[in-house]
């Protein structure tokens, strides 16, 4: 499996992982680096997987010194007129810690510390999403994110982890179930993300 980034900042509740696409536009339109979908980290020598939803993907300047400046040329124009601009870019994902793995036993809560700097990140599969989302613990780590709108990244989530379950309807009944819970004070709101849930026809 080919790692798609690697940890620069952590913590036990969320990660920072610097994409490994050279080429911010391969990075930004990679579809295992989007919004609410599910990454694994391997962490350490202790058999610790950590598993994360992605909630921003930014992409700015390698550093402090070099900033990015409109030039009014098209993305195939930069290319062959201003080259070696991408390269003084970098695309970084943000993303939740959600549970982890030890041993093979999947654990829906935070880990017991965070992932390594210089871990690398991987695209969550099938099956450790099935584990990572057997009882939908996760959303109630996903609605405490403070720095997005929490219902949109419920939502993403959901349709994500819903087509990685390949799309079973009895997935979609169970987490509308769950989130009717979490949010049994808020009627809006929870009619506000079943809404964006609604897979795409």
């Amino acid at each position: 499996m080919q790692a798609i980034a690697e940890v620069v900042s952590s913590s036990v509740t969320s990660v920072v992982a610097q994409s490994l696409t050279r080429d911010d536009e391969l990075s930004l339109s990679d579809n295992r680096a989007r919004f609410g979908s599910f990454v694994k980290i391997a962490s350490g020598s202790d058999d610790l997987e950590i598993f994360a939803v992605i909630h921003d993907v930014v992409t700015g300047p390698i550093d402090g010194v070099h900033r990015t400046s409109a030039f009014g040329l098209n993305r195939e124009q930069l290319r062959q007129e201003q080259p070696q601009i991408f390269a003084l870019l970098r695309t970084d994902l943000h993303a939740a810690i959600i549970g982890y793995k030890q041993r093979t036993k999947a654990y829906q809560h935070l880990p017991p510390r965070p992932p390594e700097v210089h871990d690398f990140v991987y695209v969550a599969d099938k099956k450790d999403i099935e584990a990572m989302t057997a009882d939908f613990e996760f959303l109630r780590l996903l609605a405490a994110v403070p720095t997005v709108p929490a219902d949109e990244l419920l939502a993403a989530a959901v349709r994500e982890a819903y087509s990685a379950q390949g799309q079973q309807k009895t997935f979609l009944i169970k987490a509308g179930q769950a989130l009717s819970q979490l949010f049994r004070s808020d009627y809006e709101r929870l009619v506000s993300v079943l809404k964006k849930i609604k897979p795409q026809e």
